[in-house]
């Protein structure tokens, strides 16, 4: 029987919550987690995952072209989790490296709740009215102001699986009202905007103009890097606040910055930021209008159980010859 070795790389959740995962893929090799530098060079990593057959992935480093023109033997990168802007699909298919990420509704519900929560959190400033209390300052609880969301005018950009999900719910929130999108790769699911008419479609400028409230659900790609920048934040309704679970380089860091610091933004809540992990130093955690959380939005039990078993089944099918659940190598 062929030996296997497996990497799990630069993730701090797989095999920790349910060990039963782990578990198994100690019954088909050798299995070793690594925490490198989200930075790491392509050729550096080739060279420390030397002899591996399979890599469980996280959120960072890069499988760049590099690191397919150095590593030998690779067979599979599973990735914890949907997105997989951090590897060079194609090249991985040119060196004959499958790639796997997880089904779309693994991670749904658990991104668009904690959306909705980082959300609440900084509309009305709750982890720094808590902090107050923690202070021993109970008495400056007036200072913490914030809005109710009935009758207010919600937007999501990028309305694909998880997006349309957070519009499902902003509907909700809302009271009912329209739920302005902008849907740049048309990701909705089949009949989904047959199933929810008060989804409209519209354009970024018109979004920007008139929202309360703004979700970033958007891929990253070329055309989304720094979408909104200095311009689209020129165009904003005044006081209007951000959520972003999706990619920290949808934004660009310094003109949310300057755009809360000037009042035109009231409040920006970050799930992902454009270089992780943040350190205490970073701007953002010195205002209390942001709100910056260490990408945690699928850490539910439901969501992470079902990531881990979905690399795990990956991982079985493989070396058992069978097909692969969402590979995209396959889609090239």
């Amino acid at each position: 029987m062929t030996e296997y070795n497996i990497a799990v790389v630069n993730s701090s959740s797989f095999g920790q919550i349910f060990t039963e995962h782990w578990q198994e893929l100690e019954k088909i090799g050798n299995v070793k987690r690594f925490m490198f530098d989200p930075n790491i060079g392509g050729k550096e990593l080739a060279e420390k995952l030397q002899g591996y057959n399979i890599i469980i992935a996280s959120v960072t480093p890069f499988f760049t072209k590099e690191f397919f023109d150095n590593i030998e033997g690779l067979k599979l990168i599973s990735r914890h989790g949907i997105g997989y802007n951090s590897i060079d699909i194609k090249a991985a298919k040119e060196h004959g490296v499958k790639v796997t990420i997880v089904p779309p509704l693994v991670e749904r519900e658990s991104v668009a709740e904690n959306a909705l929560t980082n959300l609440m959190a900084v509309v009305r400033q709750a982890p720094a009215s808590a902090d107050r209390v923690k202070a021993d300052h109970y008495e400056d609880r007036a200072q913490f102001m914030g809005h109710e969301f009935r009758g207010k005018q919600f937007g999501v950009i990028g309305c694909g699986n998880i997006g349309s999900r957070v519009a499902e719910l902003f509907h909700l929130l809302s009271g009912g009202e329209d739920v302005l999108i902008v849907d740049p790769h048309s990701r909705a699911r089949d009949g989904w905007w047959d199933d929810n008419p008060y989804a409209k479609l519209v354009s970024l400028d018109e979004l920007l103009e008139k929202c309360d409230y703004i979700s970033l659900n958007a891929s990253l790609d070329d055309t989304d890097y720094h979408l909104i920048n200095e311009e689209a934040l020129s165009k904003v309704k005044k006081g209007v606040y951000f959520v972003n679970h999706a990619r920290g380089a949808l934004i660009d860091e310094k003109a949310m910055l300057a755009a809360v610091k000037d009042g035109r933004v009231g409040g920006y809540a970050a799930d992902t930021m454009e270089v992780e992990p943040v350190r205490a130093n970073h701007p953002f955690l010195k205002d209390k209008h942001f709100l910056v959380t260490p990408h945690t939005s699928a850490y539910t039990y439901e969501c992470l159980h079902g990531m881990g078993e979905k690399c795990v089944s990956d991982v079985k099918n493989l070396v058992n010859g069978k097909p692969l659940v969402r590979e995209l190598t396959s889609q090239l």
